[in-house]
């Protein structure tokens, strides 16, 4: 039996995906869970978007076609990374969602930049720590 290539292994990724490669998932993921680590500070429509990704993500991983690829190996083990930071920023406090919530979707963090902490209060009632993210050297520069 012949291993598969790294081309058949992109083609077969971006049949279940609808065109996206693999590197383009896990950077999103990572970019996400990075903003969730400093104070993710956007709506809460932005958040449950961006949250999103980890969705279709999960839809690669349980993908059969996908299983028998040796590339999936690097795809996990990245991904997997950044789900163990991802945990680490998630409060006890269970969302309001649905009791069958994958666990990405079913805690929030416990903290968030104020835009998000006001919105989840004013929302859910949920009270989260509010942490301002770092400014850039650009913002620091200019204010």
């Amino acid at each position: 039996m012949r291993v598969p290539d790294d081309r058949q292994f992109v083609e077969r990724f971006a049949e279940v995906t609808g065109g996206r490669r693999p590197t383009g998932y896990v950077e999103a993921w990572e970019q996400f869970v990075g903003f969730c680590e400093e104070g993710y500070d956007d709506v809460l429509d932005e958040y449950w978007f961006d949250l999103s990704v980890r969705h279709a993500i999960e839809q690669v991983l349980t993908d059969e076609g996908l299983r028998g690829f040796p590339q999936m190996g690097w795809f996990r083990e990245l991904v997997g990374d950044a789900d163990e930071r991802f945990r680490a920023v998630l409060s006890e406090q269970r969302a309001p969602v649905r009791s069958d919530a994958p666990w990405w979707e079913a805690y929030l963090p416990a903290w968030a930049g104020p835009v998000l902490a006001a919105e989840l209060r004013d929302t859910y009632g949920i009270h989260v720590e509010v942490r301002t993210a770092p400014r850039t050297w650009n913002e620091r520069c200019a204010g």
